[in-house]
């Protein structure tokens, strides 16, 4: 009865196509097994469906799941449908893909020999029929797989599967693998009898992708990866395939993916293959939007019912995904090889629509998206245009600096030559990015060309162009990297003056300017005034919600408040708003000020130092991250490196400050001759008056001149100069209302009356530092001079007339004494110190510890210069509060970890 089947197969089609579709396929090459699905589909449930567009690993968990079915014994049938496939030629094929599996169908030859005349589907359900009684009689489970299920298009052919799936014997097991649903029952796989697996349960996640490419990704290319594919098991395996060809070492971009012509090929014939051709236009038409809203689309490719027609598109169901808003957004992949598709097939068509799509945007108010298609297209003129209609530089202040150097990189030169209100926001995020010599460059051209800013392009808007200018200017003086006094920033100013002087129509300008004067007088150390003009500015902001200029606002706010020492209103003003690296910066440097921890010790991460020509911001980034580097050496590297940086972008007042700043860290270590020469070469101020001068300079540059100044005075044993210049400097910082540099100015007093044995005016010195700190809470003055005010506390203590400090000092001496935890140092070190600390002999414990004794006490004396202490007994303290920071029976361990590891 076998021959018998086999014959009336042969009729149907012939043994080459019998075998492809019947045969299973066996696991592909670099097949990935996922433990977590095979544990969702075993043990086989009556009907396991996995229903996801082409490229999502369906066969190929199927056919994971058939090779364990059959190595563990089982009857297993495998079918492979495609569109040809009527009632007559799928039962044959299932009867043939069981007797392949092993089912016995030599009973059923008399019933099938009467049963091979009548009408097609009689004689298809009957061998059906009689193919489920075999499977019944066999009583043993059997499993059938049928692959790319979306083919059967023939009514009857589904009405097969159907039957098997309504009417099959108990013992039969169903896996179907499907893009799409071509009408079966599938009820009992949504039920407990059965599991339904969509795309999103077939998506690698994180985890799986770190697997599949062997944990040799970063976490930067990881996530990039992620981003890219979605998870999409085919792109993940393109991609793995492409980095490999490359020999790169390094994951592929997706542009460069995209482009691959095997992902070109497999997309092109496997995945869009079967979608009519109305549909495929559609989906390369969408593509174009990066992030689908119908209504939008519908308006921009002139279609009615444009969402109903996206969601028939059913067999890219898990790569066509739903977001917020009723939007919809393909998979990064397919969408990268859409758009260049169709760009390359019809260009005429994507300029058109990019065109389109860029007027539709810009009237949502969506600008950077209108920019990017209008970019696209081609069309300068309506980059120009949409540009000035969104306002131009204005935009930084409603949707930030990060929007306006993105709505830059939109513009080509040609759009920046013919469209003066573009390059002046070129000018502007040229400042940004702290590339002054280029802005200004910009600038000094377009000057001439508008006529000094007063006459726009033909067509253009003459006072639009001038308010924006306003802006510029406003730029170049707020992000003050040029002197206060030069002759830009000096015109810049009165021409302002003169425009507050009138009323200002704009809010965002009126906003702007005055943002910029409060960033002025908070640098002159006009602390009431740049309150005011801030507080102008946010209303002003307000009023027309720039939220970003509010933002900006806040932070200039909260470094006046910072220099006047109020410490809550200026850690409010850095909180405000969304978290940005600026209020990273400037909250660490708040933080710091509070804190006694000696050089190198960790205070937390340390943020990442924007790059924005803004003073405040460099000068609180690096000044912090010099004192917390590990020794001097570490610190004076540190800003001698930043030092050069700033003066190759031409950043004047920062490369100043840092000249300042490097003249104290080369007096801290011994180095007061290279000091001298250094300011010298720098051309620093030569004189006291020239160093507290706050009209051509900022307060950050005057405390730092001066506070390296009185610094190389003292190691050049010059205390009297260096006394009257720390009195000039306080009595400078009080009447400004400078509390910080007050605070700074004070703690160097202390200094200079202790090495010249006044240690009566050091105390009245550190009782006045002491009754300011208490209402500002700034300690790291104090910190900076540890040596000198250690020795100053005790006098204080002991002096009857300053009872009401001994509280205040004792707090400070204990918090100036006390060692940190070392959160800084390594594992390694921490197993040296504690080691130390619990005793024995430097050699004893060198060999236990598996060094020479050489190495081991050039190991403590790197760990004393990362604690900040040449002083043994505070050194020997110090680790051994180490060592017991660990019970007994754990310190054993940590040194049989060292002497395994012979560190």
């Amino acid at each position: 009865m076998a021959e018998t089947a086999t014959n009336n197969v042969r009729k149907t089609a012939d043994p080459w196509l019998q075998a492809a579709k019947t045969q299973w396929p066996g696991v592909v090459r670099g097949y990935y097994r996922r433990t977590d699905l095979l544990a969702r589909v075993e043990p086989v449930r009556p009907l396991t469906v996995l229903r996801a567009p082409s490229g999502f690993g369906k066969t190929a968990l199927l056919t994971d799941l058939f090779g364990r079915w059959q190595h563990a014994g089982g009857i297993a049938a495998w079918l492979t449908v495609d569109e040809g496939d009527r009632a007559g030629i799928v039962d044959t094929y299932l009867a043939v893909a069981f007797k392949v599996g092993g089912l016995p169908l030599v009973d059923m030859e008399d019933t099938w020999r009467k049963d091979a005349t009548g009408e097609v589907p009689h004689r298809a359900r009957r061998r059906t029929e009689l193919l489920a009684s075999a499977i019944k009689v066999h009583a043993n489970p059997c499993l059938l797989v049928v692959d790319d299920v979306e083919r059967l298009v023939h009514s009857e052919a589904v009405d097969t599967i159907n039957f098997l799936l309504q009417a099959g014997p108990p013992n039969l097991r169903v896996a179907l693998a499907m893009r799409d649903n071509p009408g079966l029952d599938l009820a009992k796989a949504e039920s407990r009898e059965g599991i339904m697996l969509g795309a999103e349960d077939l998506r690698f996640s994180m985890e799986h992708i770190d697997a599949f490419f062997n944990g040799d990704l970063s976490l930067r290319e990881l996530a990039a990866l992620e981003k890219g594919t979605e998870g999409w098991p085919v792109a993940l395996r393109i991609f793995r395939n492409t980095r490999a060809a490359s020999g790169a070492g390094r994951a592929p971009t997706l542009q460069h993916v995209a482009a691959n012509r095997v992902t070109a090929e497999w997309l092109g014939e496997r995945l869009l293959h079967n979608l009519p051709e109305h549909d495929r236009n559609l989906l390369l038409d969408i593509a174009l939007f990066e992030w689908i809203t119908p209504t939008l689309a519908e308006e921009a490719l002139h279609e009615n019912d444009l969402r109903r027609r996206i969601d028939k598109l059913g067999a890219l169901e898990g790569l066509l995904l739903h977001g917020d808003d009723n939007t919809l957004r393909l998979n990064p992949l397919l969408r990268e090889y859409c758009v260049a598709k169709r760009r390359h097939d019809d260009l005429p068509r994507y300029r058109s629509l990019q065109r389109r799509i860029a007027q539709a945007e810009a009237q949502e108010g969506h600008v950077l998206e209108a920019l990017r298609h209008a970019n696209e297209s081609g069309d300068g003129e309506l980059v120009g245009r949409l540009l000035e209609d969104a306002g131009g530089v204005r935009l930084w202040a409603r949707l930030g600096v990060k929007s306006l150097i993105a709505a830059n990189d939109h513009l080509t030169q040609e759009v920046v030559d013919a469209f003066p209100r573009a390059a002046l926001l070129r000018s502007t995020v040229l400042v940004l990015q702290s590339r002054f010599q280029e802005a200004l460059a910009q600038y000094a051209a377009l000057r001439a060309k508008t006529r000094d800013f007063a006459q726009d392009r033909v067509g253009g808007d003459d006072a639009a162009l001038r308010a924006d200018h306003i802006l510029v200017q406003a730029t170049l003086v707020g992000f003050n990297c040029l002197p206060l006094h030069s002759p830009l920033v000096q015109d810049a100013l009165a021409s302002m003056d003169e425009i507050v002087a009138a009323p200002i129509a704009d809010p965002v300008v009126e906003g702007a300017l005055n943002l910029s004067f409060c960033i002025v007088h908070g640098q002159r150390g006009q602390l009431d005034a740049a309150l005011d003009c801030g507080r102008l500015a946010k209303a002003a902001f307000d009023r027309v919600g720039a939220v970003f200029g509010s933002v900006f606002v806040n932070l200039t706010l909260g470094t006046v408040a910072m220099a006047q020492g109020r410490v809550r209103d200026a850690a409010h003003h850095y909180g405000s708003g969304a978290p940005t690296a600026i209020a990273d910066v400037l909250s660490w440097e708040l933080e710091h000020e509070r804190r006694c921890d000696p050089p190198g010790a960790a205070m937390r991460d340390v943020p990442t130092i924007p790059d924005v020509g803004w003073l405040d911001v460099y000068a609180a980034a690096y000044g912090v991250a010099a004192e917390l580097a590990f020794d001097v050496q570490a610190a004076l590297f540190s800003v001698e490196q930043a030092r050069e940086q700033a003066q190759r972008k031409n950043l004047v007042t920062v490369a100043r400050f840092l000249s300042a700043l490097r003249i104290t860290w080369l007096v801290e270590q011994g180095l007061a001759a290279e000091a001298a020469r250094a300011w010298q070469e720098d051309r620093l101020p030569a004189t006291d008056a020239a160093i507290l001068d706050l009209e051509r300079q900022s307060w950050r540059e005057m405390e730092a001149l001066a506070c390296g100044r009185v610094r190389l005075l003292a190691a050049q044993s010059d205390l009297a100069s260096a006394r009257e210049l720390v009195r000039q400097l306080c009595l400078l910082a009080d009447q400004r209302g400078l509390r910080r540099v007050l605070l700074n100015g004070l703690a160097l007093s202390i200094r200079i009356e202790r090495d010249a044995g006044r240690i009566d005016h050091a105390v009245a010195d550190l009782a006045e530092f002491l009754r300011l700190s208490e209402a500002t809470d700034y300690l790291r003055p104090l910190a900076r001079e540890r040596g000198a005010a250690l020795q100053v506390l005790p006098a204080l203590l002991r002096d009857r007339d300053a009872t009401d400090l001994h509280d205040a000092a004792a707090k400070v001496f204990a918090q100036l004494r006390e060692p940190t935890q070392t959160p800084h140092l390594t594992a390694r070190e921490l197993t040296i110190l504690r080691a130390f600390g619990e005793g024995g002999g430097q050699d004893a414990i060198a060999r236990d510890l598996g060094l020479t004794t050489l190495a081991f006490q050039a190991e403590l004396d790197s760990i004393a210069l990362k604690i900040g202490t040449k002083d043994r007994a505070e050194f020997d303290r110090f680790a051994l509060e180490a060592a017991d920071t660990l019970p007994r029976a754990a310190r054993r361990k940590w040194r049989g970890a060292g002497r395994r590891a012979r560190i």
